[in-house]
Parts: C-alpha cells; structure tokens; sequence
C-alpha cells in the first residue's frame, strides 16, 4: 500500500537579488511526490541490531498447526539454524544452542523447546512481544531471545482459543479493578491421541506430549510505574524404541518460572526483578538385559535490575545463584567404576555499562563493558571484564554498515547427547569441570532498505574464536555397559566459527516475505589422538536457504516456508558385536560423517471468517513437509535375528507429511 504526500508550491519559491543587475534570479519548482510504501512484513530491523516480530502482522504467515511461532521464523533467517526434525534450538553464527540466552518477561529459560522442535515453548497469544539479537548484554557467548507479555489494560474481558488434532489452547485477559488485568494461558497436545499408528520412525514407535501454562498478574501503580507476576511452567513427555534390540528410552522434562517485576517510566527508565527458574530432565533408558535413569536439574534465582539514564547511558545489575545438578547415571547393575555426580552451587554477579555517542548525522560509537565475578563454591572464582565495541554509519539512502567486536565470558554451559532423538541435554557450571568459556567476535553488516523500503537486503560477515568448549563424547548404549563419569565423556576444547549471511525480503504489497542463504562453518579443535585436530561440531550446517513467502488474497492467507540444508555431522558406529547379552560398540572417528541433505516444504492457507460480532475467527489448513522428503535424524542399532546381524542404521519420520486443520477464534 503506497502513502502518498503531495506537496504543491505556488508562486516565486525564492527570489534573490543580484548585485549589479536589474533582474532577478527565480527558481520554480513543480509538483514534488514523496513515496513510501507501508511495512506489512511481520519482522523487522536488522541481524546485528535487532529484529522485532510484530504478533498481529505474523497471523498473517504460514501457520504449523494453526499457531504462527515466531520462534519457528527466527530458524529461517540468515545465520540462525536448527538441527533435524527431532530436535529444536537455535543455533546462531554456529554456536551452541546454550550459548543463547532465552529470555521471557525478563527471567531466563533454560529448557527453551518442546521435542522434535516443531513446537514452541512459549505461547505466542500469551507472550506477543518477540525481540531478537545476535548478541545480548547477559554472559553469555551467543544472542538473545526475549518474550513478554502485553503491558495495555484491556477495557473488557478478551481471548483467544485454537483448537486441532495435534494441540489446543486458549488464552483469557480479564481486567481487574484499580488497573489490574489477569491474563492465563494454557496448552495441551493430542499427538498421540490422534497420530499414535503414524508417529515412527523406521519402524520404532514414538510417542510424545505436553502440557504448559502462562499466568501474569498486571497492575498499573500510576502513569509511570507497572508491578507484574509471571509465572510459567510446562512439562514434556517423551518416549521412544531403538531397533530390534528392543533397546528404549524415556525423558520427562520441564520448566518452571515465577517472578516479581517493578517498572519505571520518565526522564529515567528502569526496570527490576525478583525472579526463581527452573529446568529439570529425568531421563531412562534399557536395552532389554540393563537399564538405567539421568535425572539432572538447574535451579537459577537472581535480583537484576536495568537503568536507561540521561544523556544515552544504560547500566544493569544483576546478583545470581545457580544449583546445579549434571547428568547423574543410575545404573540398576551397579556397574563398578560408576559413582553419583556431585551437584554444584555457584555464585554470579554482573554489571553492564553502555554509552552510545553520535558524532554528525551518519556516525553512531557504542562501547560496552561486562564486568563480571563468578565462583562455583569450594572449586573455583574468577573475574572478568568483556569489552565490546559497536560502530554504525549510516549512508541514508545508500545503507548502513554495522561493525561489532569484542568479548565475551560465559559461566555455565549445556551438553549432552544431542541426537538421540530426546532433548536429554544438561547444564553444567564452569570450575570443577572446565574454565569460563570465551569467545572473540567480531561482525560487519550492511543493511540497505530500496525501492521506497519495498525491500531490504542484508548482507553480514561473521567471525567468533572460541575456547573452553564442550563436547559430549559418550553415547547412550555406553552408560548401560561402561563405569560412567562426566569427566571422561566431556572433551574441553577451542574452536572458532565463521560464515557469510544474506537476506533479501520484500516488505509491501499483497505478498510478503524473504529469501536468506547462509554459509557458515563450526570448527573444534581435538587432540590429534582420540580425537581429530580440528572436526565439526555436531550442529553444524554448512550450507542453507531458506524462503519465506505470505500472500494476502481477499479473506483467504496463504504462504508457505521452504529450508534446504546440508546435512549435520554425526559419529557413526564402525564395529558392534553382543557379548553375554550385552552390546559393545566401536565407533569410527568423531563426526567424520554427515547425514544426507535435509528439505523441507511446509505450505499453510488460512481462511477469515465473516466476524460475529466481536468474534473474529479463521480456518487453517497446514501440511509439515508437503514434498515428503525423507529426512534423517539420527543413527540407531538395528538386530536381525534371523540373519544374527547387527546394523547401525540412520532413522527418519516414518510419516514425512503432517497434515493438520484449526479453528482459531479471537473476541
């Protein structure tokens, strides 16, 4: 849609005299028309600065299920990745999905996806507001996702509700006296009431659930002062069979959150919390002869609080305690060798200083500095300061070039075994088991809106040195026959990360959307014997494109979300033989190996209902991975015995296409 401003100059526009003449100098201008189209494009901003999703502009693109994630769409931008269809994340300029922060209504998240990744965590009607960034404030190496809830009160009662065969929620704001509004969300799957016969992969059933809710309690104190609770939690339930060998194995996982928030408007803005999180995973496994559970949690309280002063300073605070508790084996054959993993407590208090400087009218300087001083108590204490400096020159109409470098320390970190099909991961804190990890960065974008901001290209270099990372080396059938300790199945390495990403999207007009390829590679560096001198990390993805298109015809929205991938590396077994019952595996050199190319087409259309009053509601029609390509995840054990053979086989979703239909209402 075009926005037109037109501007008609009548007469003599200026009239200068000229010394020693009699005439004068008349300059006439004609009619002049400004143009600029409107932004109908659901995200904007840029990769270094910042991207912000706009909830009621997403309703509008290809919907999973009948919900438009947001977190989904972040996965389809330049230098943001996930692994396969059963697992979730995002992996951004190659790091590690624990080097992102995720953030909801200020408070940290640990457990950040459901299984398999096609659903989100966070309900989006709940938690509208989505900020992104390559880089956060917090210690940690990666970038920063945020969520929060709706700061309006509402003049009524109002909600939503999506019901379908794979999940329903529905969301209630109810407003209060004295300026309060109460808002409470819940969710709930169906997959397997519903896909029970088709939920397998290579024959091996799967099944999987869950459950989570939203509550935030909003009071308006006066025109500049908002008190909020938030409260959230969830709880997963998956389970899966390996092979014939009958081998299986089982993960409960959740997360809980609640937290107290005071904000402050005016001349100076700020911003605190009280808050407590949680994630804790309980995993099992059994082969048939041996089993065994993996409990393992992280428990995180903290006081934090954000001040925005005069004259462009930002400051913020934050005072932390973590208790963690690692993967923790308990194996029913008390295999000798194997002892209870210690948990750990640890200490962390940050402070953050920014000053943006302005120099003319197209040149921005921004230092930062992250002070830092961390203990994980009787092992280990450090301190650290992180320096950062951000440079953007703005050409107007020809672009803007981004420069940001720097440092950064992170203190606690999560490994585990990433492809087994459960997000079995664990967290860790740096001290007993390894130093702060740290990562040298720097990053050079050039962002250019053209056409009348019809479209944007973005174009960005990235580069990181790692150290201090982790690497799980064990594998699952190992902790059922082998002594387990953490020590022994973690190797601490350096690495370093580098990659090219480009982006063009189309902002206006009845179709919307963009295009993104990124080449990236994540490289660590082993010790020349057991390990390679320098191997993929394990969710690399070297090559990926991605479109994204929405298309606006009369009451009817219809889009679709295409990503094609160069498979991720994965270790595969190079001899397996049983021995009294018990399978011994070798396997061949770490990551040597990647797994066939990933596509996938998801295509969504949507119809709007005539609305009913206040109702305003919609039918959707989605198709997961409409071509059918065939999609591996991960490497299992296969038995034949008949043929008394072992394999080791690569496994993908039985059932490529997920199709699905919803009725979503909003009044």
């Amino acid at each position: 849609m075009n926005r037109f401003v037109k501007v008609f100059i009548i007469g003599t526009l200026i009239s200068l005299p000229a010394l020693g003449q009699e005439d004068s100098i008349h300059i006439y201008l004609d009619e002049v028309t400004l143009t600029e189209h409107r932004n109908l494009s659901a995200i904007s901003g840029t990769m270094t600065g910042g991207i912000r999703i706009d909830s009621k502009l997403m309703q509008t693109y290809p919907k999973l299920f009948g919900y438009t994630d947001p977190v989904r769409y972040l996965q389809s931008l330049p230098g943001v990745s996930t692994n396969s269809d059963m697992a979730g994340g995002l992996h951004v300029q190659g790091g590690e999905m624990s080097h992102n922060t995720v953030m909801v209504s200020d408070v940290p998240v640990y457990g950040s996806m459901n299984f398999t990744g096609l659903f989100s965590l966070f309900n989006q009607d709940h938690l509208p507001t989505v900020d992104f960034s390559t880089t956060t404030k917090a210690p940690f190496l990666g970038a920063e996702l945020a969520l929060d809830h709706a700061d309006t009160i509402p003049d009524r009662v109002s909600g939503t509700m999506t019901l379908g065969p794979i999940t329903a929620q529905t969301t209630l704001s109810a407003p209060l006296t004295g300026g309060t509004v109460l808002t409470l969300s819940v969710r709930r799957s169906f997959i397997n009431t519903f896909y029970r016969n088709l939920m397998q992969y290579d024959g091996n059933p799967l099944r999987y659930g869950f459950t989570d809710a939203n509550l935030t309690l909003l009071q308006k104190l006066n025109a500049r002062n908002t008190l909020d609770l938030n409260v959230l939690w969830n709880h997963d339930v998956g389970r899966c069979m390996y092979g014939t060998l009958r081998a299986e194995m089982g993960c409960d996982w959740g997360n809980k959150m609640a937290s107290l928030r005071w904000r402050h408007t005016g001349k100076m803005k700020s911003t605190t919390s009280l808050f407590v999180t949680n994630y804790s995973l309980y995993g099992d496994v059994s082969d048939g002869v041996n089993s065994g559970n993996m409990p393992a949690h992280i428990t995180h309280a903290g006081l934090k609080t954000a001040i925005k002063l005069p004259y462009a300073f930002t400051v913020t605070a934050d005072a932390n305690y973590y208790d963690i508790l690692p993967q923790d084996p308990h194996v029913d054959t008390n295999l000798a060798g194997t002892a209870s993993q210690p948990g750990q407590e640890a200490l962390l208090g940050n402070f953050w200083l920014s000053r943006l400087f302005k120099i003319g009218r197209s040149l921005e300087i921004t230092p930062h500095v992250l002070a830092s001083a961390y203990t994980e108590r009787g092992q280990y204490e450090c301190f650290n300061a992180d320096p950062t400096l951000t440079v953007g020159y703005d050409m107007f109409r020809k672009g803007m070039i981004t420069l940001e470098a720097g440092m950064k320390h992170q203190y606690i970190a999560q490994t585990g075994m990433t492809n087994v099909g459960l997000p079995i991961e664990f967290w860790v804190a740096a001290g007993r088991y390894f130093e702060p990890q740290k990562a040298l960065f720097a990053t050079l974008s050039y962002d250019l809106q053209f056409n009348h901001s019809k479209y944007a290209l973005s174009v960005q270099a990235y580069g990181k040195r790692l150290y201090n990372q982790t690497e799980y080396t064990g594998f699952i059938y190992d902790m059922l026959t082998r002594p387990y300790s953490l020590e022994s199945n973690l190797l601490i390495c350096n690495g370093f990360n580098y990659g090219v990403n480009l982006m063009l999207a189309r902002q206006a007009g009845k179709v919307t959307g963009w295009i993104s390829y990124s080449y990236g590679q994540s490289l660590r560096e082993g010790d020349g014997v057991v390990f390679p001198k320098v191997f993929h990390s394990s969710h690399e993805r070297k090559h990926e494109f991605n479109a994204v298109l929405s298309w606006k015809m009369g009451k009817w929205d219809i889009g679709g979300n295409f990503i094609m991938g160069s498979g991720n590396p994965y270790t595969p077994a190079k001899n397996l033989y049983v021995l009294a019952n018990t399978l011994i595996i070798y396997y061949d050199e770490y990551n040597s190996a990647n797994l066939p190319m990933y596509m996938r087409l998801d295509l969504s259309a949507t119809y709007n209902l005539p609305k009913y009053g206040r109702l305003d509601h919609n039918i959707n029609v989605s198709l997961f991975n409409a071509t059918a390509h065939e999609n591996y995840a991960l490497g299992y054990i296969r038995a034949d015995s008949e043929k008394m053979t072992i394999q080791y086989k690569l496994a993908k979703l039985i059932v490529p296409v997920i199709p699905s239909i919803n009725y979503t209402c909003r009044f």
